[in-house]
Parts: structure tokens; sequence; C-alpha cells
């Protein structure tokens, strides 16, 4: 994410969340919903709801729950960190419900559901709610619970890994190589070579927390953003379930337009990947000298690089996500989940941004609607 904008995004964001709860209840209980300072006033059931998903991986997700007839959307409870559980109005990938199901039974302790439970449409997961609480393993990439004997991997500060996940997870700067090539050469194919030394350093999330103050998966660090040295993952080791990693200290060069590429640590090659052509973008952008964009220009159009970095792993991507393997199929899946969770995304900047920014490419190309954006700092109409 823009580090110059992060201030704005959260106000935005934090706005946006409780404005959408609000319509929300409002739509549900025709009554009205008053909004002050960024409090929401509900019932005492609605704010338990509200808290112990705000607590869980699935506060990312847009939920339905249902509660003795009547429907309440949550339209905007997720949390930025999280690059693979994304947020739709009026569709989801987790279907929260109270009405008692004889026929169902809970993919994670296998026992009958006569409570309230989840389902995933998207992996076809049912579960119980209480495990969003239970200490239950959910994979911090694909968000799918632990199932049965199958081995999670703990990360070095507390993320876990399905195995198919950890497959292709980057875990230290051998890993990132071959894949920062790989971007690289994405920029180059749309005649957009970066040019220009960036530091690419891979951080956990306690140093993305120690810098930003809150968890993201990347962000570009500016010329003008307070920062001298980066805590970063200069290996990884794996004992048994659980990940270790060896930290260096990276003095940030001062007075460079882009001083360094932040990314989270340990997620898949794909995942990595988009995020990496989000930050590259915002990088570029810099160095060309695109400065006083709006938010939803600036992420709008990184998102669309993530999302077109995406869909060309649909005709360069490795060997590994060919085939007709479990493995392979995983991962096709993962980038259509990916791809979809973009297109989706309900945050203003992120989403509608994003939504945007793609309309005006697909109109008039990347080229078109660059100059454009250089000559008039917004897109074309």
């Amino acid at each position: 994410m823009d580090s110059c904008l992060k201030d704005q995004f959260s106000e935005y964001e934090d706005e946006d969340v409780v404005r959408a709860i609000g319509l929300s209840l409002q739509e549900s209980n025709g009554k009205d919903i008053y909004i002050d300072n960024l409090e929401c006033h509900q019932n005492d059931e609605v704010e338990i709801l509200a808290e112990k998903l705000e607590e869980s991986t699935l506060s990312s997700a847009d939920l339905s729950t249902s509660t003795e007839g009547s429907e309440l959307k949550w339209w905007k409870l997720f949390k930025e960190f999280n690059p693979s559980v994304h947020t739709s109005k009026g569709t989801s990938w987790w279907r929260k419900s109270s009405k008692r199901c004889n026929t169902l039974l809970c993919d994670v302790c296998e026992e009958q559901i006569s409570s309230e439970w989840l389902r995933c449409t998207y992996w076809g997961q049912t579960v119980r709610k209480k495990h969003i609480s239970d200490g239950t393993p959910c994979c911090c990439a694909c968000s799918r619970f632990k199932i049965g004997d199958i081995r999670y991997i703990t990360l070095s500060d507390g993320r876990q890994l399905c195995p198919d996940c950890h497959y292709t997870a980057v875990m230290d700067p051998e890993d990132c190589k071959p894949l920062l090539d790989e971007v690289h050469r994405f920029f180059k194919g749309l005649n957009m070579k970066i040019r220009y030394y960036i530091p690419i350093l891979l951080v956990d999330q306690e140093e993305i927390i120690r810098i930003h103050k809150k968890s993201i998966l990347g962000s570009t660090i500016y010329e003008k953003f307070e920062l001298e040295a980066v805590n970063y993952v200069s290996k990884s080791i794996q004992r048994g379930e659980n990940v270790e990693v060896v930290k260096e200290v990276e003095q940030l060069p001062p007075g460079r337009k882009v001083r360094a590429v932040l990314l989270l640590y340990g997620f898949p090659k794909l995942a990595i990947g988009s995020t990496l052509a989000h930050e590259l973008m915002h990088a570029w952008m810099r160095v060309q000298g695109y400065r006083g964009l709006s938010l939803n220009i600036a992420e709008g159009l990184s998102q669309v690089m993530a999302h077109k970095w995406l869909e060309w792993q649909s005709f360069t991507g490795h060997d590994y996500m060919k085939g007709t393997s479990e493995k392979a199929q995983f991962l096709r899946n993962l980038k259509e989940f990916m791809k979809d969770g973009i297109e989706r995304r309900y945050s203003e900047a992120y989403g509608h941004g994003f939504r945007e920014a793609k309309w005006a490419v697909e109109r008039y190309g990347l080229r078109y609607t660059l100059k454009h954006i250089a000559r008039k700092g917004k897109l074309p109409e």
C-alpha cells in the first residue's frame, strides 16, 4: 500500500465500515442508526458478533448472519492483511446461519450441526461457528480451516499455512528472487520496464506492524517516509510444523524516490507475486513523476496490475500450475479465488477504485490511460 496515503486510507476505511454496518442494520430492522465518531449503536447481540468477527480470520469475509428470520448483511468487516478473503456487496464466500440443520456435518469436528454454522461456498467447507474462536487452525492465505490430521505450518509470527499454500510459499530471499525476476518480465512486457534499483525486502508481521502500526501484505516506502532501517527476513528454518526466521538489518538509502518495497513473507507465490506487482506499480508511478493522485486512482491502478499479473499466470505460469495433479488444480483455484477477490472487494479505494481503473484500461488501453492520468490527473471518461 502507498505509505504516504495510509493515514488517509485508514480514515476513509473506518468511515466506510461504520457506514456499511449502519445501512445494513437499517435495511434489516427498519430503524434509524445514528453514526457518530465511528461508533455504531446496536443491540448487545450484534455488538458481540462484531467483536468476535473482528478477532477472527473470518473478519475478512463478507458474512451474512440469520437471526430469528431477519438477515443482517455485514459487507465490510475485514482485515487488510489477509489477501485471500475478500468482501463483496450481496455475495459471500462465507455464509453464516443459525437455522438448525440435521443433514450437515461439521468438516472440522465431524459432529452433526445443530447450532450456528458457516459455509464457504468457494472451497466447500462447512464449519460450526465455535471453530472461529476455539483455536482451530485457519490458513492465513486461503482461509480454509484445518480438517482431520492435516498438518498446518505455524510461521514465526503466529500465522498458519495449510500444506497446499505452504507448497509454493515464499519463505526467504532465495525464494523471492526468481519471483522478482518474473514480475520484472511482466512489467517489461507492458513496456513499463523499471530501470531503478529498489530493495525488495521480506519482513514478518511484527516488523510490518512496527512500521505501519497495522498488519498489511506489502508497502512501498517513499523518500519522505521516516524510516532508517528494516529488520528483514534473511533466512527461514523449518523445524517440524514450526518455522523460525533469521533477521538482518537493512539500512535504507536516504533521498531516493523509492527507498524499498516490503513484502510479508510466508504467503504463496501467487499472493506475493500479485502484491509485488501492486507495489511495483506504486514505485513505477513515483519514479515516472506521477504525483498528487487520488487514493482511488493510485490504489485502483495498482490493483489492476495485481489482477493483470494473476491473469498473466494463466499463460506463463510455471509447471507447478500445469497438469492434472491436485496441487496444480489447487493453485489454479487459488489464482481464480484471488482474482475474484480483487474484483469483488468493496472498499472505496481498493474496490471501487479498481473497477473504475479496470474499465478505463479495458476501454482505452493501459498506455493511453496512463498518459491521460499524467496530463489530467484523472482517469479518462
